[in-house]
């Protein structure tokens, strides 16, 4: 058996953007903020048929204004300056966009939205790229004959790489081992990065569900069995910086991009390696390739590209939708007790569905203004999981 992953995709991207927008978007933006940090919460603005959530802060770099189009689109920082000359508006895309679209596709859909809004850009730079590939841990078990375990202690890399090692105390076995490595992350941005991580352990604790839908549907296009949801999943992630990309590499347009990013990161698995330990052997640079490092230059050298999943927009939405509703069930399900011992109401099931309808009913009736006030202000809020559900996705350019 030889080992693979069963998806690799890029799952980031930064990009610089030389142009500016209209005076009239500036307006809007600096409208939006103002009532933003009024009211401590993001801002719906639509502008021109684009969607987007105003921030009540900007960011570093002379950015005014923080625009996100929700889970599926990106994250846009827009400058006030109205000189075209400067670089005044970057992008950073979502992982779940690049998952369902793949790198060309979001590159498409990044310039539609600038036309859309009206943007007038000349040149591009690119500040960022992270390419990812993940692996069952059965898998690697079945290759190796043993359980995997994360071991800092296997990196083998240049001296002027620094690595940075994180702990899972929770994990910690008291059994005469040291502990369980979730994560091993070796290099400094905005240089280059090469991390190890339990990528499942992640999707769990920051609630990604979308994630799982993301590997089913890669798994079901290679006609690979679905997942079950309780899987550890171990993700190689490669993140090339704006230092590295220009200062190392000459990249900055997406012709260099396109050229030299394979390159970029064979050179960076050959300079940071993880290895099969040898404790007989002091020389560290002679230890042999771990066959999960073998898979992830196979990957590079060969198939370095994008594994559009096709779960956008529906999949992920809706799956954000039912993470929504199931969060606030729960919530009403726990005031419900806490109420019905409150105001000393029976446990009998049906008395408290009636008591709760008419309470329901009369807040409504008795408050309708600011009931719908409300429901506008939740629609704005989840405006980009709430609607358009069924809609077609944009057509990936080939």
């Amino acid at each position: 058996m030889t080992l693979k992953p069963f998806y690799w995709n890029f799952d980031g991207l930064d990009v610089t953007f030389q142009g500016r927008i209209p005076q009239e978007l500036v307006d809007a933006l600096e409208e939006a903020k103002t009532e933003a940090q009024n009211s401590r919460a993001p801002v719906l603005v639509e502008w021109q048929g684009e969607a987007m959530h105003v921030a009540e802060s900007g960011a570093k770099g002379g950015y005014a204004y923080r625009c996100d189009t929700g889970p599926t689109g990106a994250t846009w920082f827009f400058s006030r300056n109205q000189v075209s000359t400067n670089w005044n508006i970057r992008v950073s895309a979502k992982s779940s966009a690049l998952a369902s679209m793949g790198l060309g596709g979001v590159r498409a859909n990044l310039y539609r939205f600038l036309d859309a809004i009206g943007a007038s850009t000349h040149r591009a730079s690119i500040s960022r790229v992270d390419y990812c590939m993940d692996f069952l841990a059965d898998d690697i078990d079945a290759v190796t004959g043993a359980s995997f375990a994360l071991d800092p202690c296997a990196f083998v890399m240049h001296s002027h790489t620094n690595r940075a090692d994180q702990d899972d105390d929770a994990g910690m076995q008291m059994h005469g081992a040291s502990g369980r490595y979730t994560s091993v992350t070796c290099g400094k941005m905005p240089g280059r990065q090469v991390i190890v991580y339990d990528k499942s352990r992640e999707v769990r604790m920051k609630q990604k569900t979308e994630w799982w839908a993301h590997w089913d549907a890669a798994r079901e296009r290679q006609q690979l069995p679905t997942l079950s949801g309780k899987e550890r999943i171990w993700r190689v992630e490669l993140r090339a910086g704006k230092a590295h990309l220009k200062n190392r590499w000459g990249i900055a347009s997406w012709s260099e991009l396109d050229n030299k990013l394979g390159d970029l990161f064979a050179r960076a698995l050959t300079d940071i390696r993880y290895t099969i330990p040898n404790a007989t052997d002091g020389e560290r640079f002679r230890w042999g390739n771990h066959c999960l490092w073998d898979a992830v230059m196979r990957t590079i050298i060969e198939d370095l590209g994008e594994m559009t999943t096709g779960a956008e927009p529906g999949v992920v939405k809706t799956v954000r939708r039912e993470q929504l509703v199931a969060t606030t069930e729960a919530m009403v399900k726990g005031l419900v007790a806490t109420w019905s011992v409150a105001s000393e109401t029976t446990a009998e099931a049906n008395i408290i569905a009636l008591e709760l309808a008419r309470m329901a009913r009369e807040h409504v009736d008795q408050n309708r203004r600011q009931f719908q006030a409300c429901q506008e202000r939740a629609r704005k809020r989840y405006r980009f999981i709430t609607e358009n559900i069924d809609a077609e996705p944009a057509p990936t350019p080939e």
